[in-house]
Parts: C-alpha cells; structure tokens; sequence
C-alpha cells in the first residue's frame, strides 16, 4: 500500500492507456487541430481487508500539428501489485511522424521503447516508416489501413546480447460516430516476421467512446494480444477489459 501516493500523483500528471507489446498510437482525437493537443487519463483500483491489491494504468500523448504534418508523443504505462507484491509492470513510450501527401495518402515515420519485466522484455526497440491509406474519412466515419516495415531489436531474460529482426506492421483502423457524443472505435495490429511469416504479433482493440463533457470522455472497452513466440514461461494470448475517463486539451 506504500505505492498508493505516488500512483496517484502519477495519474494526476499522466492517458487512459491500455498497452502490451503492441501500443495503440492510431487513436486521434476528432477534435484535434493546428497547434498544440494532447489527452490524459487512466485507471485506478485498489482493495484491501484479506488481500490487498492496487491497479494503475496511466499515461498521456502530445499532438503538434502544423500544415499537412503531426508529430505525436505517447507514453503510457501499466502497474499492479497484490499484498505488497509486484506482479505486473509496463511501460512504453512512442515518437511518430505523420505527413499527409493528399486527401488520401499519408506517411509514417515511428521510433518505439519498451520495458516490460513481467514478459520477461528488458528492451525493446522499434523503428519504422511506411505508407497509410484512409478508404473512408468522413466526419461520421473511417476505415484506415497500412503498412510499416520495421526494425526490431529484443533484449530479453536469459539472453546476453539483443536480437535484431524485421517486421511487416500492418494495421487496420474502423471509427463510426453513432451519435452527436458517442462513437464505436475499433483497431487491430498484425505484425509477421519477414523471415518467418507464421511468426506474428497481434493486437485488436474494440472501444466505446462517449463525450460527457467537451473536454471529458468516458471510455469502455476490450483488448487482446497474441504472440506466436512469447518468451519461456509466458503465455501466447493476453486479453483486458477496462473503464476509465480520459480529458483532452
């Protein structure tokens, strides 16, 4: 329990960010413009009496927009401990580039850390570039995909020296407004190796999105992960459900 100040000083400072291996950085809020956005919030759990458990997911990301480009920082971060233990912890942190080359066609330019003990991941770096295609971008809805290639490079528990790879990072991104405040979100990541296409990571995510205020959100949805080759002792497929509030600026 003497975690509990400072995780809450923590989500004081920091986004609602639900993040394993794979970090969703295709959000964007539909009110963003030129200038300076950003969006902050998380969740918090803890219990007590028998066993005592906190729960924390936090973070924040910073849009610049200038003209046809957009430079985004995320950082989010995950922590839970049970009876003073830690049993999980997660933290990742994304610099993208976007340029929109025509109503249609944009580029992606994205570096990528991440530490996350619990997956036995010391490191791991990601550095990437590639192409996104808006099928559909309207005001009520979108349908979005892409395609990355990128460098990976690992290290993990038990090995000395990192292991660097490619990937293919393709991604499909689905909004669809069904009212004046609430919208249907959806986004999914599949990530093969280039040497080896049956080796693969996953990720699809489904939200519900409603405005409460014109700054405030309330978020709701479910996650799931895959990893065709998680370390020894780590299971393949990882899945989440979480609430939480989110205020943009």
């Amino acid at each position: 329990m003497r975690f509990i100040l400072p995780l809450l000083l923590a989500l004081c400072l920091t986004t609602i960010a639900h993040a394993g291996v794979i970090l969703n950085t295709l959000e964007a809020s539909p009110k963003a413009g030129p200038g300076l956005s950003g969006r902050i919030g998380g969740l918090f759990s803890a219990k007590g009496g028998n066993s005592e458990e906190v729960s924390l997911e936090a973070g924040g990301r910073l849009d610049w927009v200038v003209g046809s480009q957009r430079l985004r920082l995320q950082v989010t971060g995950n922590y839970e401990e049970t009876s003073g233990v830690e049993t999980e912890r997660n933290i990742v942190g994304h610099l993208r580039h976007n340029r929109r080359l025509n109503d249609q066609w944009s580029s992606i330019l994205f570096a990528q850390i991440q530490h996350n003990p619990f997956q036995h991941l010391k490191r791991r770096w990601l550095l990437g570039a590639g192409p996104r295609y808006d099928m559909v971008r309207t005001e009520q809805d979108l349908v979005a995909l892409g395609a990355t290639p990128m460098l990976e490079i690992e290290l993990v528990d038990g090995r000395e020296e990192s292991l660097s790879r490619g990937r293919l990072s393709t991604f499909l991104q689905l909004s669809r407004r069904l009212s004046s405040t609430t919208r249907l979100t959806g986004t999914g990541f599949y990530q093969p190796l280039f040497a080896d296409f049956s080796s693969v990571r996953a990720v699809g995510d489904l939200a519900l999105v409603v405005d409460v205020t014109g700054a405030l959100e309330l978020k709701t949805g479910y996650a799931v992960e895959y990893n065709s080759e998680p370390p020894e002792g780590v299971q393949d497929t990882d899945w989440s459900t979480y609430l939480g509030l989110t205020y943009g600026f």
